[in-house]
């Protein structure tokens, strides 16, 4: 008798989960979009929900073939970018739906926008030098005054915008109409379109936890390049404040990324446009925020007065008023810095403001505090006790980490590990720092995140008393295979 077949392998569908992610939506509002979705451009209902998202996303199951299209046409991504399919093969709109996302302008255009590549009169394709058209059916469903008027901004970039039946030189309207636009609008740039920006941006700050930012960067700035292109043609006004907070969001980002990255030349240019968007926009939680970032960098390198001194003028800017989450992240990391200046004093004043603040937030006050949950400050309390070698309150800290923070591997939860991995170094527990410091690295491994490899580093440059023992040399050769 034949053995029994082994049931197949789960994949998990990362694609599939980091483009619900990167729009900023829950499982279950993924699945209310493509219920709407779905009515609006099928004319018959979707019986998908939250549950079978997690399905999909898990591996469990995989869409059947109506709701792969349906996802490709709400996401105006491909099979292969969606995860359904290793390699893509399909050309025309799919190809050109990469090319939208690409440029960061897939998520702002009405879903009946298709994109496909610039063909002659006889279909071949022109010259990859040439424009990049974005044909729109009005027939079927009108644009909108303001919508043309952003599509034909982004012409001034590059890409033409002509509706289906014209060549990439006409008018997508009559004279008159065109003038009356002209007249009648300010700027391309309507509410909802800069809501939708913002959400982009909330989005790629929460891929920012798990995504390499190297596989990242590229999508970031697209859509930094979208919201700089906009700000050129928006006069001065309350959405033009608006787009100058989310591109100087988007660029603190760009910042964060590049110096994960270990490009600290790029992140701080990255960082004074975000203060330059920051003061446009009168925004002091974001300049607050970018000086926070930026304090990293002088804190990596040992400069921990440097670090310091740009914490306190962060929580200057930002007062003590709004944003208690923000005041409680940059609090708890003045009070890391303090500790490893050895000013106990300060780094216990500082934690306590840290969680005198947390206690007052209920949510995320801005796209940046997304990752600031528990689990994260009490990660930062286990780093301020560790360096202020206070090995009992660090235990004790970290033990509410862990149950804090859950199982997710994320890039805070490997900062985590290897600051635990530490504190059980220094209570001479060398099989569990090992231990912690190897759970660090696998989630270093998934995320390329220097910052959680450093961290590991240092645990093991501790650990050279005893390299000889079996722990020790198994993370050396785990550190190897990744170095």
């Amino acid at each position: 008798m034949d053995a029994a077949r082994p049931a197949p392998a789960r994949t998990p569908n990362g694609r599939l989960r980091a483009c619900r992610e990167e729009k900023g939506w829950s499982q279950e509002r993924l699945a209310v979009e493509l219920r709407r979705f779905a009515v609006l451009h099928e004319g018959r209902e979707a019986g998908v929900t939250g549950n079978m998202i997690c399905k999909w996303e898990k591996g469990d199951k995989k869409p059947s073939l109506r709701y792969q299209r349906l996802l490709r046409a709400l996401f105006h991504r491909s099979s292969a970018e969606l995860g359904f399919i290793d390699d893509d093969p399909s050309t025309g709109a799919s190809a050109a739906g990469m090319t939208a996302g690409i440029l960061g302008i897939a998520d702002v255009v009405d879903p009946h926008v298709v994109g496909t590549m610039a063909t002659n009169s006889s279909r071949n394709h022109v010259d990859p030098s040439s424009p990049i058209v974005l044909r729109t059916d009005e027939d079927a469903h009108g644009i909108p005054v303001e919508r043309r008027g952003f599509l034909r901004m982004m012409a001034a970039g590059g890409v033409a915008v002509v509706p289906i039946g014209t060549t990439a030189g006409a008018a997508d309207e009559p004279p008159w109409d065109r003038l009356s636009a002209a007249l009648s609008q300010r700027s391309p740039v309507t509410p909802e379109l800069a809501h939708q920006l913002g959400q982009h941006t909330a989005g790629l700050f929460g891929l920012e936890e798990r995504v390499p930012a190297r596989t990242l960067l590229g999508r970031v700035t697209g859509h930094l390049s979208t919201l700089t292109q906009l700000l050129e043609s928006t006069t001065r006004s309350p959405i033009r404040r608006e787009l100058a907070s989310t591109a100087g969001e988007t660029a603190a980002l760009a910042g964060w990324l590049a110096f994960d990255m270990n490009d600290s030349a790029s992140a701080l240019a990255y960082y004074r446009v975000a203060i330059e968007a920051a003061r446009e926009a009168d925004d002091p939680a974001l300049w607050a925020c970018v000086l926070g970032y930026e304090s990293y960098q002088p804190g990596a390198a040992g400069r921990h007065d440097q670090a310091c001194a740009l914490l306190a003028e962060a929580q200057r800017r930002i007062g003590r008023g709004a944003n208690p989450l923000t005041r409680s992240w940059l609090a708890a990391r003045e009070a890391e810095e303090q500790a490893a200046r050895g000013d106990g004093r300060a780094a216990a004043t500082a934690i306590d403001r840290a969680q005198e603040a947390f206690a007052k937030a209920d949510t995320p006050d801005r796209v940046w505090t997304g990752f600031f949950d528990r689990g994260r400050l009490d990660g930062l309390r286990v780093t301020t006790m560790m360096r202020l070698r206070r090995p009992t309150a660090a235990y004790a800290a970290a033990s509410d980490a862990l149950r804090a923070a859950g199982p997710a591997a994320t890039k805070k939860r490997s900062l985590l590990l290897a600051d635990i991995a530490e504190v059980h170094l220094q209570r001479r527990d060398i099989d569990s720092s090992c231990r912690f410091a190897a759970d660090a690295l696998a989630i270093v491994a998934q995320t390329d995140f220097s910052l959680g490899l450093g961290r590991v580093q240092r645990v093991r440059q501790r650990l050279a008393p005893w390299q000889s023992t079996v722990p020790v040399r198994d993370l050396d050769e785990q550190l190897r295979a990744l170095v």
